[in-house]
């Protein structure tokens, strides 16, 4: 079973892909924040295999808080998920 924590701060998008997340069966979504300040301390209470996490969060973004929790959870992964796709960001994920 892989567990995921996604944050995305649109709430209707959060909870589009944890429905769709929590179809397959082998998918376990553990956590959901809104706030990027909210990722690293929601990643270390659920342990999950792998964080989704949006570039344009309020709050820590989605690539420092990614940074943060490489250095303080190195077991969970992360993947990066935005519609703002500049040259700039790609390059720092």
């Amino acid at each position: 079973m892989i567990s995921v924590l996604i944050a995305e701060d649109m709430h209707l998008v959060r909870g589009a892909m944890a429905a769709l997340l929590s179809v397959e069966h082998d998918i376990k979504v553990v956590e959901e924040v809104g706030h990027g300040d909210d990722v690293v301390p929601s990643c270390l209470r659920a342990r999950p295999d792998v964080a989704l996490l949006d570039i344009g969060l309020p709050g820590t973004d989605g690539l420092s808080a990614a940074c943060e929790l490489s250095r303080v959870l190195p077991s969970c992964k992360a993947v990066m998920l935005t519609g703002l796709a500049t040259p700039a960001a790609l390059r720092r994920a």
